[in-house]
C-alpha cells in the first residue's frame, strides 16, 4: 500500500515537473520571440535610416557600416533556422546591433559636420540680417545633431539646409560677402576686405547702419 501509494506520488511529481518545465520552456521561447520582434523592427527603422542618410542626404557611405548591416541581417536569419527564434542566436544579434549604433554614432560626428558645417558658417555670418529665418533653419538642421535611429530628425535637417540655400541666394550671398561677414562676426573686418562689390552688396541691402568696423587696440 505504501509502495503503492509512493509510486504514485513520485509518477505524479514527475508530471508535475514535466509541466512545469513545459511552462518554463514557454515563457522562455515567449521572451526569445519577442526579442526578435523588437530587434527585427529596430534593424528595418536603421536599414530605413541608412537608406535615407545615403540616398537623399548624399552622406559619404562607410563600407564598414555598410559591411556591419549585412552581417546583422545575416545573424537575424540564422536566428531563426531551427523554425524557432534562437535564445543565444537573438543575444548575438544584438549585440552586433549594439555595436552598430556605437560606430554609427561615432561616424555621425564626422558626417554631420561635413554635412551641415558649411552651410551652419554661413548662417552665423548672417544672422545679423534676418535673425529670425537665420534661427530657424540652424534650429532644424541642429535636430540631427546627435545620432539617432529614424528619417524624421535627417528630414528636419535636410529642410533647414534647404531653407538656407534659398536664403542665402535671396540675399545675394556669394563666397567674397561670405568671407567678409563672417570677419565682421568675429571682429576681425577691414578696411581692405571693403571692396567695391562688399560695399554695393552692403547698401543694396540697406546694411550701412549695421556694421560697424573699429580701430584695432593693440
Amino acid at each position: 500500500m505504501i509502495f503503492e501509494e509512493l509510486v504514485t506520488t513520485t509518477h505524479s511529481l514527475a508530471d508535475l515537473k514535466r509541466k512545469t518545465d513545459l511552462k518554463n520552456n514557454r515563457a522562455m521561447q515567449e521572451n526569445t520571440d519577442a526579442r526578435y520582434r523588437v530587434l527585427l523592427s529596430q534593424t528595418d527603422s536603421f536599414v530605413s535610416t541608412i537608406d535615407y542618410l545615403y540616398s537623399d542626404a548624399k552622406a559619404e557611405k562607410n563600407t564598414d557600416i555598410l559591411s556591419g548591416i549585412s552581417e546583422l541581417l545575416d545573424s537575424l536569419e540564422k536566428v531563426i533556422e531551427s523554425g524557432l527564434a534562437n535564445q543565444e542566436e537573438v543575444s548575438k544579434a544584438e549585440n552586433a546591433y549594439k555595436t552598430l549604433q556605437v560606430n554609427m554614432k561615432k561616424e555621425w560626428s564626422k558626417q554631420y559636420i561635413s554635412i551641415t558645417g558649411a552651410t551652419i558658417s554661413t548662417l552665423e555670418a548672417i544672422k545679423g540680417i534676418d535673425p529670425d529665418n537665420v534661427t530657424d533653419c540652424i534650429q532644424k538642421i541642429a535636430a540631427a545633431e546627435n545620432w539617432e535611429v529614424g528619417v524624421g530628425r535627417l528630414q528636419t535637417m535636410m529642410k533647414g539646409i534647404e531653407n538656407a540655400e534659398q536664403l542665402i541666394q535671396k540675399l545675394g550671398l556669394d563666397d567674397e560677402i561670405i568671407l567678409f561677414l563672417q570677419n565682421t562676426n568675429v571682429g576681425k573686418a577691414t578696411l581692405k576686405d571693403l571692396n567695391d562689390k562688399v560695399l554695393t552688396w552692403i547698401r543694396d541691402e540697406k546694411l550701412d547702419n549695421k556694421i560697424r568696423i573699429s580701430f584695432v587696440r593693440k
